[in-house]
């Protein structure tokens, strides 16, 4: 991965920043990406999702890489070259919590979702993926590669349970990411895996100084990526930590922000003012 000089790296989320909460891409997210990476800039995206849950109308878009499963793997064209997968003993004890508390779930792994028995259908709900996307039932699958797990609870206090018991043993255990859960579910990962973490080792590994790379992001699970990278942009839309956690903040999904993002800091140009369609 070669940086030409004066351009800069930029890591993008996806739910949220790219795609709105009701699933549309706004054109002028597609067309900054695709123009400033003719400029030379690297785009990659940063996300919580795992490979197989990327909404395919992206690789249409166009992008240098991937930080995925929030940086439990990294990408650069077809190559593997980060990967920090949950250890299988701690993926067992993330089960056997779940168990406990009588919780639902589905682990999240390289090779795609695998789902609680019987919750098939409301995982892919959830998670917005198709049929093609999910594996196995969680019980009977294998333990490697598995980067993190959504859990969801049927009642409002699953996230804070679920933080009571596994966070104290290493686990970093959020909501927010999936607003259709409410503090009913949320997300288990490993404590020293997140995507800042992860974008800080591939800009070492490439020779990059994180004064060149640009984040930007909305929800909880982009806090440790705002502070890696030289400049930590939130969205309109951003949770109110992401929002505290960032340098900079943008127009919301549906205003253009990651456009206008883009053009202050000169990835793209400026685009024209669009006409008020009831001026004279």
């Amino acid at each position: 991965m070669r940086l030409p000089e004066g351009r800069r790296i930029v890591f993008l989320d996806i739910d949220g920043t790219i795609i709105a909460h009701d699933g549309t891409i706004p054109d002028s997210a597609a067309a900054a990406i695709r123009e400033a990476r003719a400029a030379g800039h690297l785009v990659l995206l940063a996300t919580g999702r795992s490979p197989r849950e990327v909404d395919p109308r992206l690789e249409e878009i166009g992008f240098d890489g991937a930080v995925l499963s929030a940086g439990a793997f990294v990408r650069i064209d077809d190559a593997w070259i980060i990967e920090h997968p949950m250890p299988a003993p701690m993926v067992r004890r993330m089960v056997e919590g779940f168990d406990a508390l009588g919780l639902d779930y589905a682990l999240q792994a390289r090779d795609g979702v695998h789902p609680s028995a019987g919750r098939r259908e409301d995982v892919r709900e959830v998670l917005g993926i198709g049929e093609a996307q999910l594996g196995e039932a969680a019980e009977g699958a294998a333990h490697a590669h598995v980067a993190k797990a959504v859990f969801l609870g049927r009642e409002p206090d699953a996230f804070a349970r679920v933080h009571a018991l596994l966070a104290p043993e290493g686990f970093t255990v959020i909501t927010g990411t999936m607003p259709s859960l409410g503090t009913g579910g949320g997300e288990v990962s490993p404590g020293d895996v997140s995507k800042g973490a992860s974008i800080l080792e591939l800009l070492e590994r490439e020779g990059i100084d994180p004064s060149r790379a640009i984040g930007i992001g909305d929800n909880n699970n982009d806090l440790e990526m705002l502070a890696a990278c030289g400049v930590g942009i939130a969205m309109g839309n951003a949770t109110a930590e992401a929002l505290a956690a960032a340098d900079e903040i943008t127009g919301a999904v549906h205003e253009d922000g990651l456009a206008e993002a883009f053009a202050r800091h000169g990835l793209i140009a400026r685009p024209r003012a669009r006409r008020d369609p009831a001026a004279p």
